[in-house]
């Protein structure tokens, strides 16, 4: 299993957008490249469990009971490939992406590289996984109700075994054997079922809830920003203001001195020194 986080185009991307300061980009790929790290792990530990299983499943001696079982396994082995592709794919396209994102910073800088970034559509492919996951554990609740159906329709044969024991004792002796062999092995069956719906259950919980926290992040970003660009416009506003504001005239002594009068005797003054009366 390859460790996406220590793949070389993935370590570039990262450090890239660190040393550029595009914080909140770096946190959604990380935060993606850290999900895809643990479905894998969850996808690869039910895998081996349920290869395990189906071995005891082999051990069944009922024959209408085996194939039955065998079927459930075979669904549900189906369904973690089924995850494992969609990890294959998610980590071909962000690689490449990743890849795309640093040709594009290195032509046109870094708004190209956050748009790339941007581009890569992370919260909306989180959406996806979680529909997907959220699918497969509905599908494997019902499959263990079906486990459960067989678990007590062997239960009543072997009470069955039991009331005929007195005809055929021998027998229904080595039947009842068998009967309990085969309980025990679809109590384990239906245990391994519900750890793989709870399973499922946690990947869907999981990429719902980056998806969520990643977009919460975004608006955050953006009201900082338009804040921060409101307040940018606003002061170059006032600096060409200050700048385009003609200067004040210099007053005189004599406009000094008649700003000390009387309204009234500024007009006389001024009447007197055009030798008019008043």
């Amino acid at each position: 299993m390859d460790q996406l986080k220590e793949h070389p185009q993935i370590v570039e991307l990262l450090d890239t957008l660190d040393k550029n300061g595009l914080m909140k980009e770096k946190n959604e790929v990380q935060s993606l490249v850290s999900y895809i790290g643990g479905m894998e792990e969850t996808l690869t530990e039910m895998l081996g469990e349920l290869q395990d299983m189906r071995r005891e499943i082999n051990l069944i001696h009922n024959n209408t009971l085996r194939s039955k079982c065998h079927t459930l396994v075979e669904k549900t082995e189906g369904k973690i490939r089924q995850g494992f592709s969609a990890v294959k794919k998610m980590k071909d396209n962000l690689i490449q992406s990743a890849g795309n994102a640093v040709r594009a910073f290195r032509e046109k800088g870094r708004d190209a590289l956050a748009e790339s970034v941007r581009a890569m559509k992370i919260p909306e492919a989180l959406d996806k996984l979680s529909a997907m996951f959220g699918r497969m554990s509905k599908e494997m609740a019902q499959d263990t109700k079906k486990l459960s159906a067989m678990q007590a329709e062997l239960q009543g044969a072997k009470g069955h075994l039991k009331n005929m024991g007195l005809l055929f004792m021998g027998k229904a002796a080595k039947e009842a054997e068998h009967s309990k062999s085969d309980k025990g092995v679809l109590s384990r069956l239906s245990r391994l079922f519900e750890k793989a719906q709870k399973g499922f259950a946690t990947l869907e919980q999981k990429a719902m809830d980056t998806a969520d926290k990643l977009r919460v992040s975004r608006v955050k970003s953006s009201v900082k920003e338009n804040l921060s660009r409101y307040r940018r416009r606003r002061k170059q506003k006032k600096e060409q203001s200050a700048v385009s504001r003609p200067l004040p005239k210099k007053k005189t002594a004599q406009h000094r001195r008649w700003g000390r009068l009387a309204p009234r005797t500024r007009k006389n003054q001024i009447y007197q020194k055009r030798g008019k009366k008043i």
